[in-house]
């Protein structure tokens, strides 16, 4: 019997993630706002996939959610009455639970209410505790085997129990971090809106800690990525050790390459951007470059996918462009055709 799950996503990568869900033999029935409703045969597939957050076996869901205060008495109501045991043994398939099970909460929610996530946490904590007395709560969710997300869609709830024993964004690889690295399923999204394949060669000018290297040598790419700052590299060479096949990092200009014309297949980058940024003359001067040597770089035909929320500064048409939540902000991804 398949297993009913959902996937969350990063706003405006839904589609992405659900085509790569299909791609891997889920069966998808709806896709929502940072959401895809989707069953499996093998659960274990879910941690194959690369551009979802997180995935989460369907408990159930709750409606006429309201917006006052006094939801909250509701929602412990609600999670003391919950099934989890389809869940549970959906998820004991794929690892072991521990006895007794220290459990989490997640909540997040669509359109305005009283009430703060935090508090739905503690209303959810609450019940679950009332109905399996043996669970232990915990604010820290590395330190959960059960992890349950309440994800809330003005008056609608979805539930689910974590399938793996983290998050899918968090990969194992991210050792060390720099403010602004990129997240590794926005990567992971990038790549695919690039049509990058295992075989293919791939250049990051602007690597950071080596992300979208990191995820494309992970789909059987050649990647070679590179930064100006020396400590940057230092980072993404760290966090590329555990590679069976690392990518090459390199110290460079972004606007003078040391590669030939045409040397590689695609290229997926990630400039400056952001609201710490100033747009000037310096700036404009970066992309415009920058953007030139990438074309240059990349065989004619080729894709070439830059995130930014400077796309009028790149002097191109634009064969592809969506917007994404990132960080508090809206960047977008522009796929460009070299």
């Amino acid at each position: 019997m398949a297993t009913p799950i959902f996937a969350v996503t990063t706003r405006g990568l839904e589609a992405i993630s659900a085509a790569e869900m299909r791609a891997s033999g889920l069966v998808v029935s709806r896709i929502g706002y940072r959401r895809i409703e989707a069953a499996c045969d093998d659960l274990g597939a879910v941690s194959r996939l690369r551009t979802a957050d997180d995935v989460f076996v369907h408990v159930g869901g709750w409606d006429e959610i309201g917006h006052t205060r006094d939801e909250l008495k509701r929602l412990t109501t609600f999670s003391a009455a919950l099934d989890l045991e389809p869940a549970l043994a959906a998820v004991r398939q794929i690892r072991p639970l521990p006895c007794p099970i220290h459990f989490s909460v997640t909540a997040n929610f669509v359109g305005r209410r009283n009430y703060t996530a935090p508090e739905i946490k503690a209303a959810v904590a609450q019940g679950l505790m009332q109905q399996r007395g043996e669970w232990l709560y915990t604010d820290d969710d590395t330190e959960a085997a059960i992890n349950l997300r309440v994800f809330m869609e003005h008056t609608e709830a979805t539930i689910g129990v974590r399938a793996l024993s983290q998050p899918l964004h968090r990969r194992l690889y991210k050792q060390q971090h720099i403010p602004g690295s990129l997240k590794p399923t926005v990567a992971a999204a990038m790549l695919h809106i690039a049509g990058a394949e295992a075989g293919m060669r791939l250049v990051d000018t602007f690597c950071g800690a080596g992300t979208i290297p990191l995820e494309a040598a992970f789909m059987g790419a050649w990647a070679v990525g590179g930064d100006m700052d020396a400590e940057v590299l230092r980072a993404a060479r760290a966090n590329a050790r555990g590679a069976e096949v690392p990518p090459r990092f390199l110290r460079w200009d972004a606007t003078r390459l040391p590669l030939v014309s045409g040397a590689v297949n695609v290229a997926v980058t990630n400039p400056p951007w952001g609201r710490q940024i100033e747009v000037n003359a310096g700036l404009q001067s970066l992309y415009r470059q920058a953007f030139d040597e990438l074309r240059r770089v990349v065989r004619p035909g080729g894709p070439i996918v830059m995130l930014t929320t400077y796309p009028e500064l790149i002097d191109a048409t634009p064969a592809e462009q969506i917007e994404i939540s990132l960080y508090g902000q809206t960047p977008v991804i522009v796929r460009y055709v070299g």
